[in-house]
């Protein structure tokens, strides 16, 4: 996928931006029947406020949706103002030029897309963006590079990294290794997670701010997990010799599918899978659950929560505690 795909499928979340506003004696709001409008202050464009815009400027000055149903448009425009004024400070959420939210100051605010790909172009030589998946507001970007290590004689994984974040900055950013194996292109999030980036604010999301190192962060992280194919590809060729004995593959398999969440056909295909070529040892076993969540499962959230279980159970330090069996059960050849 080409750079311009990638942002064309961003575009409908960068048309949403987070406004800090200081509440003034020229702030005005505006309540006409349904209609509500919001000025920032002298000289700034009135914006609309939408229903659930509404809803969220009344809970963050207090104001009870059972109190403001009470109260005519008037009256409620009246203490709204006036409450929003001895807040001082507040942020706005504005999608397509209407506010569709009212939040504290700091607690979100933007992180460029196109930067986020200029640092991603910058740690990875000759990237190239394999999967976009959206939800919430939340980009999960899988990238491969051109470094390439095979497990096996005619089983080449490809190096890359995972970079997760909000335009809004509604989450952390996130980096984490990533693998894709060329043998199906099915990716594998590997084990553990690089850096989290905390940008100092008080709230729940993640940086953005020009005058912040969060684009250095960016590049450092995504380099790092770029780089860390090697002890990856080694724990791989470890799997192969963990072999899954033939009374165990079909619990072994159940545990897996139940720990990625994996359920309905997805399931039903992971199964058919397992049937027509049983999994020897552990890598293959991996394989059928990095498969379900790279070509079956659609949705941002199974599809994270899959990798996240495939990850966990790579990882040597986890691997006996989510393993479905002790690991002194499975022989070694």
């Amino acid at each position: 996928m080409e750079r311009e795909a990638v942002l064309e499928k961003l575009q409908p979340l960068m048309r949403t931006q987070v406004r800090d506003v200081t509440h003034d004696a020229s702030t005005r709001i505006a309540m006409d029947g349904k209609k509500v409008t919001f000025r920032p202050g002298r000289g700034a464009h009135t914006l609309d406020v939408t229903a659930p815009g509404v809803i969220s400027m009344c809970n963050f000055v207090g104001l009870s949706e059972k109190v403001a149903g009470k109260l005519t448009p008037h009256t409620l425009a009246i203490a709204t103002n006036e409450l929003l004024q001895k807040k001082g400070n507040y942020a706005l959420m504005v999608r397509d030029g209407s506010v569709t939210s009212v939040t504290r100051p700091g607690e979100y605010r933007n992180c460029n897309p196109s930067r986020v790909l200029d640092a991603i172009e910058k740690s990875i030589p000759n990237a190239e963006y394999h999967r976009v998946l959206i939800k919430d507001n939340v980009v999960r970007l899988e990238i491969a590079g051109e470094k390439r290590e095979p497990v096996v004689k005619g089983d080449l994984v490809q190096a890359g990294s995972l970079v997760q974040f909000s335009p809004i900055g509604t989450v952390n950013p996130m980096v984490e290794s990533y693998v894709l194996r060329l043998v199906c292109t099915n990716g594998l999030v590997a084990p553990h997670v690089l850096h989290t980036y905390e940008y100092g604010g008080g709230g729940n999301g993640g940086g953005g701010g020009e005058g912040d190192n969060i684009w250095q962060w960016f590049r450092e992280s995504i380099k790092d997990a770029y780089r860390s194919i090697n002890p990856i590809v080694e724990r791989y060729r470890q799997m192969i010799r963990e072999a899954v004995r033939a009374e165990d593959r079909a619990a072994m398999l159940e545990s897996m599918l139940r720990q990625a969440k994996i359920s309905g056909e997805a399931a039903h295909a992971v199964r058919a899978m397992a049937m027509e070529n049983p999994p020897q040892n552990t890598y293959e076993l991996l394989n059928l659950i990095t498969y379900a969540s790279s070509h079956l499962i659609k949705d941002a959230d199974r599809v994270a929560r899959a990798q996240e279980a495939a990850a966990e159970y790579v990882a040597e330090s986890a691997h006996t505690r989510v393993c479905p069996l002790c690991h002194s059960q499975r022989t070694v050849q």
